[in-house]
């Protein structure tokens, strides 16, 4: 029977052999969709990253063929010479060696054929407009205007192209078409070239230039104004090329890349670039099997956009991969779950047969146990001889139950180990022999020395009880534990001293937990330094050693200087891996006596004692200063990030130690201001101009409460009419102590603290009651200019606060001109349009003011609802002495004007830079020759004056 029942396969085996393969199957499949999911994913981005690398390197290249028209655009087109165009474009050639050509076709009508060809033979000799016929180049058949190909680089080896008519080639007269009636630029479709036909896959880029000053809104007045256009013939793969290369995106072995250019009638168009190999078709098997179980899965990604109406594809291909590189962790699943189902399976089988095995012998012993029934009760009678000596040890293990622990232990009457139970040996790795026969402070030798040994020594003496003794013994595996004990006097029946007993427990864990508490309450949890209350223990301890041996003691206070870059641009994750980093390489670069602390975010704080064999010297500064600037490498990409330091040196002379971080900290802040970088020692300079840094900003807190500000006016004049069509509210801080604090010192302090909002807040209601004022007492329609911050910029509710303005002072819109730095729109440039376009609803100017000292862009000026464009003084002030300068100004007055802006010149101080700005037709101008920043009641009635002057002179 046994055996009939050990052969037979037990339900239970079988339900866990089933469960185990389906919750393996269950698994497999959900670790195989997440690594296809990881794959696909990765997969995406890297896709997305090389077609977003080619649209934007395409943009880049009809930038630069913008940076060429507006050579044409900044000065007349007749104007610009051969060699003007030579050197400006033979750069960009060195440059983008994608560009295989620049060119300037000049538009002729017949009238002007003989003359530009006369001007041309000065030169090249038997140059003529040309066509391009059957047997190479002929003269140009007689039609009402000619595309001439009068300016190109390089020159030489095009040089037979002079005078070639592009207008009757096909590709080049409807792209022509198109730009004119689109009004933007555009591009041919691929040809070959006609000088190398071998080297197919070029496009040109076509641009107008138009007539200056010519209307140009419509097809019509775009076609009246074309007087000719400027080219870029490019090398599609080779612009390709070098967009992947510059980008680090050709190294991916695990990419096939295919771009195609062109319409073509299977909607991919022409190949003109190839990297990696073709990706090979999909065995027929792999269509019929799901996702998670295709081995030869292929991930594809195609994507279409269109630059000035030439189509690209672009076409990213997974390669194959080993299949165990990608799955390794669904394959282990499968395998591992389907082992371990078996085992289970094996193991319930066993169990079930044993469960069998162990009834039998429940029955066969139960026969045996009604006989040894029997022998028992034979020994009741002994056993109740025994109850007597229980009840007399039954009070002792009573007690005993309350004291246990882990382990029990006996004393004699000489405090030596009699008996330890075994579970004192067991968690402390101890042998019995080295305690049994020995008192405690056998193996606790500094208990005869200490407070707490001689203490408990005492209690033992005086026979009295004793709890929680804690102390730590270290085992034969070199492990240190702490243990407790307990224990209580034993007496015998006569009242005679017999030793002691008590129970012991381990308490290892929770003396660790208390040294980590302990640790955690005293250094930084991020970087494991010491946190500000063990930096002000260490700190006076320095201290009282500098007082003792004489030695200086130096306190360096570091901030880093890029820290909230990585912050903003990859996460607080990597910023906090760029301080852990930033600790370790501090703790490293000073001595382990000396001590480096967190105190803050992105401060640290390092405290270095001197010693009379080693001193102190500046050389310990750059020795930091360098161990910190090294590379980081944070998610793939290297940093590196510099500090400010700033050094309080203690010399014994009294100084509060708490002191001596508010003065590093001056002195770091000074550091900050020369550019940072760099370190400083403090001197007593600093904390005086700390000191006026702070009562200013108390000052200035109080300021608009007590209002001590007050708005200064300066004029802007129309050069056209000598009359003042604006005035630029100027901000004045009238103290009562301090007297006239200048903007310089206070705007930069209420930019930093946030105080600017208010006052600006102040500044837009003042200025535009005063206007509104001003045109109630009849003078004439001014428009009232007023700057605006970047902490301004910031603020959510901007707009709605300056309608509230205008609503509340009954001042029109288009009366008031916001004036904006070139600053503002770096950060988030996608907001600042839209914001801008906000302000712009509501019927306010906008303008930009210091044009040219920030970050200027082309591509701003297009996009952003921008009316002025205001010179800034520091070129103004040069346009009568620096050749370059005066350029500049001019550059921008075209460019403003192209653009349909007005243009205001500032700092105008002399009647030559006055005379200068008027032959080149600027706008309006401000500035000292005119009117220094006066008070409300002055402006009104110098503009009342010259209000009454220009009438005069426009009756006269």
């Amino acid at each position: 029977m046994r055996r009939r029942l050990s052969s037979r396969v037990s339900a239970a085996a079988v339900l866990t052999l089933v469960a185990g393969v389906t919750v393996t199957g269950v698994l497999f499949y959900a670790v195989s969709a997440l690594e296809y999911g990881k794959q696909s994913l990765g997969f995406q981005q890297r896709a997305n990253l090389r077609v977003a690398a080619i649209r934007r390197g395409l943009d880049d290249a009809i930038e630069v063929l913008t940076v060429t028209n507006q050579l044409f655009r900044t000065l007349p087109p007749a104007a610009v010479t051969r060699e003007q165009f030579g050197s400006f474009t033979r750069p960009l050639l060195q440059r983008y060696p994608f560009i295989q050509s620049f060119a300037y076709h000049r538009l002729l009508r017949h009238d002007e054929r003989a003359a530009w060809e006369r001007d041309v033979q000065r030169t090249w000799p038997g140059v003529t407009v040309r066509d391009l016929g059957p047997g190479g180049f002929e003269p140009a058949a007689v039609r009402a205007h000619y595309n001439v190909l009068d300016y190109f680089e390089p020159f030489e080896p095009n040089r037979a192209t002079l005078g070639f008519d592009v207008g009757p080639l096909p590709q080049t007269g409807i792209t022509i078409e198109r730009v004119l009636r689109t009004g933007k630029p555009a591009a041919t479709a691929l040809i070959s070239l006609a000088e190398n036909p071998a080297q197919r896959h070029t496009f040109i880029i076509l641009m107008p230039v138009y007539r200056p000053g010519a209307p140009t809104a419509t097809p019509a007045q775009r076609h009246e104004a074309w007087v000719g256009d400027t080219a870029a013939m490019i090398h599609a793969p080779q612009l390709v090329h070098k967009i992947l290369h510059s980008g680090g995106l050709l190294d991916d072995p695990q990419l096939a890349l295919r771009v195609y250019a062109g319409s073509a009638q299977d909607g991919a168009g022409m190949l003109v670039y190839a990297n990696g190999p073709d990706a090979a078709p999909v065995p027929g098997l792999a269509q019929w099997l799901p996702r998670w179980l295709d081995v030869w899965s292929r991930d594809r990604e195609t994507r279409r956009f269109e630059v000035l109406g030439l189509e690209w594809h672009v076409r990213v291909d997974a390669l194959p991969r080993p299949f165990l590189s990608d799955h390794l962790g669904s394959v282990s699943t499968l395998l591992g779950g389907t082992l371990f189902s078996i085992l289970a399976a094996a193991l319930m089988q066993t169990l079930s047969q044993r469960s069998r095995r162990v009834q039998w012998l429940v029955d066969a012993r139960t026969a045996d146990l009604q006989v040894t029934n029997e022998k028992l009760n034979a020994d009741v009678a002994a056993r109740k001889r025994t109850e007597r000596a229980l009840q007399e040890s039954e009070h002792r293990f009573k007690r005993l139950l309350a004291l246990s622990s882990d382990w029990y232990w006996e004393q004699d009457v000489n405090f030596c180990f009699t008996s330890i139970t075994n579970g004192f040996f067991e968690k402390g790795r101890l042998d019995r022999a080295d305690f049994i026969g020995h008192p405690r402070w056998h193996h606790h030798p500094e208990m005869l020395e200490t407070a707490w040994g001689r203490a408990h020594m005492a209690r033992l003496e005086a026979r009295l009880p004793f709890s929680d003794l804690e102390y730590p013994i270290t085992g034969k595996d070199g492990v240190t534990r702490w243990f407790t004990t307990n224990g209580e006097p034993v007496y015998d029946a006569h009242g005679e001293f017999r030793g002691y007993r008590g129970t012991g427990a381990e308490i290892t864990e929770r003396k660790l937990a208390e040294q980590r508490i302990q640790h955690i309450a005293h250094h930084d949890a991020l970087t494991g330094l010491p946190n500000r209350v063990l930096l002000q223990d260490r700190l006076t301890q320095a201290v009282a050693y500098a007082n003792r041996s004489g030695h200086a003691l130096w306190v360096l206070l570091i901030d880093l200087d890029r820290f909230k870059f990585v912050n903003d641009t990859l996460g607080h994750k990597a910023g906090d891996q760029l301080l852990k980093t930033i600790a370790a390489r501090l703790q490293s670069s000073v001595r382990e006596s000396d001590t480096v602390a967190r105190l803050s975010g992105d401060e640290f704080v390092a405290i270095l004692s001197e010693y009379p064999e080693q001193s102190l010297s500046p050389d310990v500064v750059g020795r930091i200063m360098r161990a910190l600037a090294q590379p980081v490498d944070l998610e793939g990409k290297e940093f590196i990030v510099t500090c400010s330091i700033g050094v309080a040196v203690y010399e014994g002379d009294g100084v509060p130690s708490k002191h001596l971080i508010e003065q590093a900290d001056i002195a770091m802040y000074s550091a900050k201001k020369l550019g940072r970088n760099c370190y400083q020692f403090f001197e007593d300079s600093m904390n005086e101009e700390a000191q006026e840094r702070l009562r200013i900003e108390s000052a200035l807190r109080n300021a608009l409460v007590r209002q001590e500000f007050v708005l200064h006016y300066q004029p802007q004049l129309d050069l056209a009419t000598g009359a003042i069509v604006g005035v630029e509210a100027l901000l004045r801080w009238q103290h009562p102590e301090l007297g006239m604090v200048a903007p310089q010192r206070f705007i930069g302090l209420a930019e930093e603290t946030g105080l600017i909002v208010p006052i600006g807040a102040w500044v837009m209601r003042t200025a535009c009651a005063q206007a509104q004022a001003w045109r109630a007492a009849g003078l004439p329609p001014l428009r009232m200019a007023v700057n605006l911050s970047a902490r301004q910029f910031a603020q959510p509710d901007l707009v709605q606060s300056i309608a509230a303005v205008l609503a509340e002072t009954g001042l029109p819109p288009a009366c008031l001109e916001l004036e904006l730095t070139e600053s503002l729109f770096v950060d988030d440039v996608a907001r600042a349009v839209a914001l801008l376009h906000e302000l712009k609803n509501l019927g306010v100017a906008l303008s930009i003011d210091d044009f040219g000292t920030g970050y200027s862009s082309l591509s701003y000026l297009r996009t952003f609802p921008i009316d002025v464009l205001k010179i800034d003084r520091t070129f103004v002030g040069q346009i009568d002495g620096d050749s370059d300068q005066a350029a500049i100004v001019v550059s921008i007055i075209a460019l403003a004007h192209n653009l349909q802006l007005k243009v205001i010149a500032e700092g105008v101080e002399t009647a030559e830079q006055l005379a200068f700005l008027r032959a080149h037709e600027c706008d309006q101008v401000q500035g000292y020759y005119f009117s220094r920043p006066v008070p409300a009641e002055e402006f009104a009635a110098l503009a009342q004056a010259t209000a009454s002057g220009v009438a005069a002179l426009a009756s006269a």
